[in-house]
């Protein structure tokens, strides 16, 4: 039994007790006199009594409402703590789904990456048996612009550096967008995929993208976010997340002007 339990058994059993002892000892002292007179003015004061009993009752009743109301306050304060106790939960549920869903589409697109990569080929103009696959192919690409680009150089010297860059870029392109159009844009999806998502270290997960990159991959992408392919959409996320960290300056075309043209973030 609880002390609330207590309060409402015991208080108002001593209560009723009293008013039988006070009414059982007015009965006896009423007989006892002699004098009727003083007969009225004895059951005065017994009605008294019982009004003073009343009035405990009321203060009684008063107590007790008070008593509940607390209670009922303490249920729902420990309700309301539940609540928000199940509510946290769901809430970290609903985070961990999320980014458990993340990573699965992440995961599946790197891979599908790799996929791309490995699904080139080059075939010898002069060697029809000599076959170039997979990531060698991105090499032959590089060495292929960097033909053009030399090229350019003695023959084009009008224009800024940057009109230079995407006017080369943008004829290579033009020759090879089958093989390397699709990769380019699954890169960018990806890396636009996680700054969408609300996953908190963003940074962990493009560099996994960056670390997948070799170094011919990286300055081919150079190139690709300074033309009007990338400069507007994925060059952004180049410099926010240092996508160029790996990337060996040697490599570039004109690596004393071209670096300049990326914001130091980028690498």
């Amino acid at each position: 039994m609880n002390s609330s339990e207590e309060i409402g058994w015991k208080i108002p059993t001593f209560i009723v007790l009293a008013v039988i002892i006070f009414w059982a000892l007015s009965g006896v002292i009423l007989y006892s006199y002699d004098q009727r007179g003083t007969f009225g003015d004895m059951f005065g004061a017994i009605n008294s009594l019982f009004s003073g009993l009343a009035f405990a009752g009321v203060i009684f009743a008063i107590i007790l409402q008070k008593r509940e109301l607390s209670l009922q306050r303490k249920e729902l304060e420990l309700t309301r703590d539940e609540l928000k106790g199940q509510k946290k939960e769901m809430e970290l549920q609903n985070k961990t789904l999320l980014k458990q869903s993340f990573e699965n589409t992440f995961f599946q697109l790197l891979n599908l990456q790799q996929d791309i990569i490995n699904s080139i080929d080059l075939v010898d103009r002069n060697n029809q048996n000599a076959v170039t696959t997979g990531r060698d192919c991105i090499k032959v690409f590089y060495e292929r612009l960097q033909k053009r680009w030399k090229l350019n150089q003695s023959e084009d010297n009008d224009g800024t550096e940057l009109e230079r860059i995407n006017k080369v870029y943008l004829n290579f392109y033009e020759d090879h967008q089958a093989e390397i159009g699709h990769y380019f844009r699954s890169i960018y999806h990806i890396i636009k995929l996680v700054d969408e998502s609300t996953v908190e270290n963003k940074r962990l997960y493009t560099n996994l993208v960056r670390a997948q990159l070799s170094s011919y991959e990286l300055s081919l992408l150079f190139y690709n976010c300074l033309s009007d392919l990338g400069k507007e959409n994925f060059k952004p996320y180049i410099e926010k997340y240092a996508l160029f960290k790996n990337l060996p300056k040697n490599l570039l075309l004109n690596p004393h002007e071209h670096e300049g043209l990326y914001a130091d973030s980028a690498f």
